[in-house]
């Protein structure tokens, strides 16, 4: 199956004709009503809600048919405080605007645990955050989310493929914006620095190229360690060649490709 088809199991998304026999007596002659639901649900797409034609930060939207790809289960500050993001994108069409992360969501039932293939609803306010506290400020560039969503769940799935993405669509916020929050992979990536410690509070990261606001290569996701000239398994050289390397855009400052598992790092 290819990045572009959609991935949702078969009987989910067949279209199908509910027909509704109204109540007809001697004076009236009504006529059956014929209905055409919405397969992938009765709520948004995330690609909708989050095109900047549309408007529609700081509204509250029902989005429906979303596919959970990662859920963020690594401590990488080692304080409990960097885990728990749970990414999601369209079920259906993986494409620009269509993937985001949660902040704070509720489950639907309280008991709910997610996992990458799960396919949801999302209940909540979408934003566009360009401050966060008293001590960030990303000026004209901004973290989206879905704050504080209810979550339910609808059915599960097999994840779709990660969306091949050129590395200099992710050099700036004004590129790489549209991927946001959605599973990609470059190809063909000859990184410029090994992994080195970025904020001595337990962050890794690496340079991709030498553009100073990414992509980046990062431990969100993933015990990707510094580089200390052995370690090959969880880290690796400056200059080293990848096939390929998939993981999930994000952004704080600079642009962010998090690889989900030593895996997603193909030689």
């Amino acid at each position: 199956m290819t990045w572009y088809e959609s991935p949702v199991k078969y009987g989910v998304l067949t279209s199908f004709l509910f027909v509704v026999l109204a109540c007809s007596s001697g004076k009236d002659n009504d006529q059956p009503a014929t209905l055409n639901p919405n397969p992938l649900g009765p709520g948004a797409r995330l690609r909708d809600v989050q095109n900047p034609a549309n408007a529609q930060a700081g509204r509250s939207v029902s989005v429906t048919s979303v596919i959970v790809t990662t859920v963020d289960t690594f401590d990488e500050t080692h304080d409990g405080k960097s885990r728990g993001t749970i990414f999601v994108q369209d079920a259906d069409i993986a494409g620009p605007f269509a993937g985001i992360s949660m902040y704070a969501p509720t489950f639907v039932p309280a008991n709910l645990r997610l996992a990458p293939g799960d396919v949801v609803q999302l209940d909540g306010q979408y934003t566009e955050e360009h401050t966060i506290g008293t001590t960030v400020n990303f000026g004209t560039s901004f973290l989206p989310q879905m704050s504080k969503p209810q979550v339910h769940q609808e059915f599960e799935m097999t994840l779709p493929a990660p969306i091949p993405v050129n590395i200099t669509d992710l050099q700036d916020f004004s590129t790489a914006r549209k991927w946001m929050g959605t599973l990609v992979t470059l190809l063909d990536v000859t990184v410029t620095n090994a992994p080195a410690p970025s904020d001595g509070k337990g962050r890794v990261t690496a340079a991709l190229t030498t553009n100073t606001t990414g992509p980046f290569v990062n431990n969100e996701l993933w015990d990707l360690q510094a580089w200390t000239g052995t370690n090959g398994s969880n880290s690796f050289a400056a200059g080293t060649h990848f096939k390929s390397i998939t993981g999930i855009v994000d952004f704080f400052f600079n642009i962010y490709v998090c690889p989900r598992s030593a895996a997603d790092l193909v030689q």
